[in-house]
């Protein structure tokens, strides 16, 4: 749009016409689309080269918000108004030059670069009246109807100054809004970290006080059980012995005394003294090795039982290892129409391990706890003939061993593998589980003995643990 020269007569136009002009044409914008609209009307309608709507910066620059020059929206720009008519403007609230400006303000770079010769601008202030900026025009020309520009001026300074205020609060709600959603994402996840904690606690409680009854009680036991049965399984050869001695003794007494007492005859013949002689050393061999097999369980359950050994001590894996397996025999054994699961040791030379053995015991418990539960489902479920649980050993490096446990059960897929360390995860009925087995040995693994525990699977095939421990712990 195109006007007639109001700086050689100002009653060409009045400034209502002017005012018209510009409500029409930036009447229903906002935002920044107003402030480019209102500096091109300006510019445009008042015949003018430039055209600038400012803020104030924090450190006393002026920023421009919308900036017309040379019959173009250009690109904003940050200058010191201080050696310029701007910093006039933000002082005193308004500043006219017919000419020559930058004769006034020769240290002035922005209106050399801009071609400025005159000049006209108001301050734009808050809700407060505090100065935030300035709304200015710069011409290459003199502006000669100071009226009309200033009272223009001062009438779209006002409404540039409610809409910079109004970009400024959305601004702030919209800061506002992602700080509070960022603080509810923070607060969440506090929330869930100290639930996770929570859960880890709570497992670390069940642990606790389930490993220390459980120590207790099967110490108890094993101390029982352990005097009486040594004694009979100390005496069994004994009693072995004297026994066959008295055979001995008898059948000299039969072939040297042919003759005997009408009684004894009868007694002897009623007793069936040849299979007694016969029977007697087989039954006690029997004693002999049922003693022996109790003398092992109770040995077992005496390793198995340092659950409250809390100092590190040299062990031997595959004792700890084979004493746990003895505790589950009974889960291994052939019950009914379910063939026994096969247990398979692969076992390689290892060097004593420092561990704290009640509570690895325990970690190698639960793991194969879960290879039997899983061996008998697959069984249950595809009738597999024959269910087996493999257990290696090996010396991966100079300072690091690896056990892994292995079956040939109903395997897992990906999310519940995802899931299996978690506290009070489980796939079991309710009853059957609650889901703290696993949690417990991926803690005492990797949190009470800095290792790993891993877990790998395929549905359908089977599953495979592994442990990833130290020989030496390192002690703080």
């Amino acid at each position: 749009m195109i006007y007639t020269n109001l700086n050689i007569d100002s009653n060409q136009k009045s400034v209502e016409h002017v005012i018209q002009t510009i409500v029409k044409a930036t009447g229903i914008a906002t935002g920044q689309t107003f402030l480019e609209a209102l500096v091109q009307q300006l510019a445009q309608s008042l015949n003018i080269r430039h055209c600038l709507i400012t803020q104030l910066t924090c450190d006393s620059q002026l920023e421009t918000l919308a900036f017309w020059q040379d019959h173009k929206v250009a690109a904003n720009i940050t200058y010191d108004p201080a050696p310029g008519p701007c910093g006039v403007v933000l002082k005193k609230g308004i500043y006219y030059c017919e000419s020559g400006v930058q004769k006034i303000f020769p240290n002035s770079l922005a209106l050399k670069i801009l071609e400025a010769d005159s000049y006209v601008g108001v301050a734009l202030r808050s809700s407060t009246g505090e100065v935030v900026g300035n709304l200015c025009l710069l011409n290459s020309s003199p502006i000669l109807d100071r009226r009309l520009h200033e009272d223009v001026l001062k009438i779209f300074a006002s409404r540039a100054s409610a809409e910079i205020e109004r970009q400024r609060a959305t601004e702030a709600l919209q800061k506002l809004n992602a700080e509070l959603e960022m603080r509810v994402l923070q607060r969440t996840e506090e929330l869930y970290q100290s639930l996770e904690k929570l859960h880890s606690t709570q497992a670390q409680l069940l642990q606790s006080a389930h490993m220390s009854a459980l120590g207790q009680l099967v110490a108890g036991i094993a101390h029982e059980i352990n005097n009486p049965v040594t004694f009979i399984h100390a005496n069994v050869s004994h009693a072995a012995s004297y026994l066959q001695d008295l055979l001995t003794a008898l059948l000299l007494y039969r072939k040297h005394s042919p003759t005997t007492h009408p009684a004894v005859t009868k007694a002897l013949a009623r007793l069936d003294i040849d299979f007694l002689m016969d029977d007697l050393p087989k039954l006690l061999s029997s004693l002999e090795v049922g003693s022996q097999r109790i003398c092992d369980i109770v040995e077992s359950l005496r390793v198995f039982s340092r659950f409250n050994e809390a100092e590190c001590k040299l062990v031997k894996l595959h004792d700890c290892l084979d004493s746990t397996l003895m505790l589950l025999q009974h889960r291994l054994n052939a019950n009914g129409a379910q063939k026994a699961i096969t247990v398979n040791k692969q076992y390689t030379k290892l060097p004593l391990v420092e561990c704290y053995p009640g509570v690895l015991n325990q970690a190698f418990m639960n793991i194969l706890v879960n290879a039997i539960d899983a061996v008998e489902k697959r069984i249950v479920e595809s009738s597999t003939p024959n269910g087996c649980i493999t257990i290696t050993t090996e010396r991966l490096s100079q300072d690091q061993v690896i056990i892994k446990i292995a079956d040939n059960g109903i395997g897992m897929t990906d999310d519940i593998i995802q899931q299996i360390f978690n506290p009070f995860f489980t796939t079991k009925p309710v009853g059957q589980g609650i889901g703290l087995g696993l949690s417990q040995s991926f803690q005492i693994i990797t949190q009470k003995h800095g290792g790993q525990l891993s877990c790998k699977s395929i549905p359908g095939q089977g599953s495979e643990f592994t442990i990833q421990i130290a020989i030496a712990q390192s002690h703080k």
